[in-house]
């Protein structure tokens, strides 16, 4: 499917009077297709459409891991052919793993559209829609849009569930929108190389560079932050056998980075040792191998980064990425390790 398909007049005029839709429904019933093929309806009319892909696992508007908004300034063959606005880092290809970092992204970009005179926004969703956790995801994601319309997409009342308390209380409106007969499912594996192909597209060209941690900030996880715990002190209150890279005391809260993930009795045995009232742990594997988003002054996300290495005592985190290292203001490491490139 392209978006230069017909969309049924009736949901062309209810998005035409909607400053902000939310498109819902189950993977592989066409949702990101609906919104091309409807921004492209409201582009014709010659209104300033905007488009927010939220699918962070199979993302058009930006790599996977992150939330995009795209400017519509031409019709669109496909969802990535939108003018890029602004990215922002997940961190994940599952809404699931970071439902907040998400929800706070789309809201985020949601603002910035307004304040780029954007005046219809659509936004594409992930295909989680069954049960407890698809229905807090999406009620969570329209209570902070607050959109004015929902355009849903299911074959058999699987969004009931996520729609009921709206359509009992009037807002937002419902307009449902029959599946394509030419919808094609893909497959798990399908998804998964899509997700790669971005991912290596993204990569492709990126070097390595050095970040220095005293003028860039580790958002997350967060540390130098806080008072350096001296390395005597480290190897006298770790168990033997535990490596402990570094600790910072703020406030009464305790952050230390081991180099092997600690089991709970370890946790609390240095907890106690150090006297922390509050205890946070990161292993070095949370850090080095894992896919970040460098972020500008805006925490718009300027490029990925793949973290390489991270040097305690120097301070500074070695990153392969195609960012302009000028502009990086802030760290944000993800949940989602990759590879090096050419693995």
């Amino acid at each position: 499917m392209t978006g230069a398909g017909v969309v049924a007049p009736d949901v062309v005029e209810a998005a035409a009077a909607a400053p902000l839709t939310l498109v819902v429904g189950e993977v592989n019933l066409g949702k990101t297709t609906l919104v091309t093929r409807v921004a492209n309806a409201l582009l014709a009319r010659g209104l300033r459409v905007g488009v927010i892909d939220a699918d962070v696992g199979q993302s058009e508007v930006g790599p996977p891991t992150t939330v995009g908004l795209g400017r519509v300034v031409r019709p669109l063959e496909r969802l990535g052919d939108a003018e890029p606005v602004a990215l922002r880092f997940v961190g994940a290809t599952s809404p699931v793993r970071d439902q907040a970092g998400t929800i706070a992204a789309v809201a985020r970009l949601a603002v910035r559209a307004r304040a780029e005179g954007l005046t219809h926004v659509l936004v594409d969703t992930s295909g989680l829609v069954r049960g407890d956790l698809g229905l807090r995801l999406k009620q969570a994601k329209i209570d902070a849009l607050a959109p004015d319309l929902l355009l849903v997409l299911d074959r058999g009342g699987e969004c009931d569930p996520i729609l009921a308390p709206y359509l009992r209380a009037g807002r937002p409106r419902v307009v449902r929108v029959p599946v394509p007969d030419e919808t094609r499912a893909r497959s798990p594996e399908e998804r998964r190389r899509h997700r790669d192909r971005a991912l290596a597209a993204h990569f492709d060209g990126a070097r390595r560079v050095t970040l220095d941690l005293r003028r860039v900030v580790l958002r997350r996880p967060a540390l130098f932050v806080g008072e350096p715990i001296e390395s005597e002190e480290l190897l006298d209150v770790a168990a033997e056998g535990t490596e402990l890279l570094w600790g910072e005391r703020r406030g009464g809260e305790i952050a230390v980075v081991s180099r092997a993930r600690l089991g709970e009795s370890e946790r609390r045995g240095l907890s106690r040792r150090l006297g922390a009232q509050g205890f946070v742990e990161h292993a070095l594997e949370d850090i080095v191998g894992m896919l970040a988003g460098l972020e500008d002054a805006e925490l718009d996300m300027l490029a990925l980064a793949r973290v390489s290495a991270i040097d305690f005592e120097e301070r500074t985190l070695a990153v392969e990425t195609t960012a302009d290292v000028d502009r990086v203001v802030s760290v944000n490491i993800g949940r989602e390790p990759v590879a090096r490139r050419g693995e």
